[in-house]
């Protein structure tokens, strides 16, 4: 997408853009906005920014036709963009501070852009990400707010992010990339788009190390991927051969009880005993037949599982062929095994696999 100009009338005035004290540096094209708001919701639909800043999204929102809601941590921001809204004449927006925010309302598209990371800042939110010492702490953050976002957006809704890798210093930093992969863990991630800008510089003769005149839209949808079910029971098949010990719970264990019913799962739940070595030995067998492991998002070899069982009691193992197919475990093993025992005791054999019998016995397990 080429961004090229702006339509003077939608811009931040001047004055309202001296109020800040970056000059605004930050502020968004409503031209970049637009676009998706048109593709990913309906007139009348509610749009989220959880980054407002200068409300840009929000008149992109009353362009289009939809209500927007923004929300800003910097109190002098809140302050300017609901000016420049005003002098917009744009009724249907509302900016808030997240601390204000109606938790029961559900947007149908979140469409915003990430402060980035190692920008100077001065402000007086000393929650922005701005404000983050560490690039670890900054993707921490940004990963809180995914959760949030998660619940903030409705099903099947869409959640667009405007975001690009960054220098820091002397060091690349893939700040999208990194995004991109947060954002796959909790959404269905569904494509990108490059928005390219107008850049200073001659074109002829340009460095190879850009000014960074372009940044990515991160697209994504509020759903669960879509697993193969019958590559999913042959796995099961194969993993119960030598690690036998698990029992199948959550909703692959009730579509199998009752296929008709029509709800298809996306993922199937394990239920294994609290011991190192059969864990260990669990995500050994996944890992040597292209399974790839990871807790809470983050990659983790089969080797150090014993000794990061006390951390998280949990760990995903995902396959994805060349052809598509997707397997995807969810594999829980609890503060102890008691649970275990109770429900491999009063499992039931359905396709040549232990299914939980009774939902109460897993459903206090980990989330």
């Amino acid at each position: 997408m080429q961004l090229s100009s702006q339509d003077p009338s939608l811009q931040l005035p001047d004055d309202l853009r001296a109020q800040d004290p970056f000059g605004a540096r930050d502020c968004g094209w409503v031209e970049q906005m637009r676009p998706f708001i048109r593709e990913f919701s309906a007139p009348g639909e509610c749009v989220l920014d959880p980054f407002c800043g200068f409300g840009t999204t929000l008149v992109a929102a009353e362009c289009e036709g939809r209500r927007g809601v923004g929300w800003e941590v910097e109190p002098s921001r809140v302050r300017i963009a609901t000016e420049r809204l005003a002098r917009l004449h744009c009724r249907g927006q509302t900016v808030l501070h997240p601390d204000q925010s109606n938790s029961s309302e559900r947007a149908d598209l979140i469409l915003t852009s990430v402060p980035y990371f190692a920008s100077v800042w001065t402000g007086s939110a000393t929650s922005q990400l701005y404000s983050s010492e560490s690039y670890a702490a900054y993707l921490e953050e940004l990963r809180q707010h995914l959760v949030r976002w998660k619940l903030m957006l409705r099903p099947g809704g869409y959640l667009v992010v405007m975001a690009e890798n960054i220098r820091v210093g002397a060091h690349f930093v893939p700040l999208a990339w990194d995004l991109a992969q947060q954002i796959r863990d909790r959404f269905v991630m569904e494509d990108e788009r490059v928005l390219l800008y107008a850049r200073d510089a001659d074109e002829q003769g340009a460095p190879v190390i850009t000014n960074r005149a372009h940044e990515y839209a991160l697209i994504a949808r509020n759903g669960r991927r879509p697993i193969d079910i019958a590559a999913t029971i042959r796995w099961l098949k194969q993993l119960r051969c030598d690690c036998p010990d698990f029992v199948v719970f959550g909703s692959f264990a009730s579509w199998l009880r009752l296929p008709s019913s029509g709800v298809a799962p996306s993922d199937a739940d394990l239920l294994v005993p609290n011991d190192p070595g059969s864990v260990s030995a669990m995500a050994r067998w996944l890992e040597a037949h292209g399974f790839r492991i990871t807790r809470w998002g983050a990659p983790a070899a089969a080797h150090v599982m014993d000794s990061a069982m006390s951390a998280a009691y949990y760990f995903r193992a995902e396959r994805l062929t060349s052809d598509g197919s997707l397997i995807l475990f969810d594999v829980y093993f609890g503060e102890n095994s008691e649970r275990f025992e109770q429900a491999q005791l009063r499992a039931v054999m359905v396709d040549g696999l232990p299914i939980a019998h009774d939902k109460a016995l897993v459903a206090g397990g980990p989330q």
